[in-house]
């Protein structure tokens, strides 16, 4: 793996680590505070930029990652903000987020 994408997997261990620290209230904190959704939405664009930069080689080695986070959720967070869908952005974090990060974290120890 080369030295741009080690950084940018490490930054995307960084952004989960913050999500989990924003949402340490589960789903209700989430919900109830816009600055919770702002900081999660934020992170998540983060999330997405820096893995669609990875290369292919770098990219394979996530078998986790689900085909909608890096570009085309990253997209709709950014680009069509009014179809950002709450229960999509809250599967994104508690179901997509925690496989992703064991993935990265095989990936840096090889």
């Amino acid at each position: 793996m080369n030295t741009a994408d080690r950084r940018r997997l490490l930054h995307v261990v960084d952004y989960i680590d913050r999500i989990d620290a924003h949402c340490v209230g589960g789903r209700a904190s989430f919900d109830d505070d816009p600055r919770t959704q702002d900081a999660v939405l934020y992170c998540l664009t983060v999330i997405g930029e820096a893995l669609g930069a990875l290369t292919p080689g770098s990219y394979q080695l996530l078998a986790s990652l689900p085909p909608h986070l890096p570009k085309g959720q990253r997209n709709i967070l950014v680009h069509e903000y009014w179809r950002v869908d709450p229960d999509i952005v809250w599967a994104t974090v508690s179901q997509d987020l925690p496989p992703l990060r064991a993935d990265i974290e095989r990936a840096l120890d090889t």
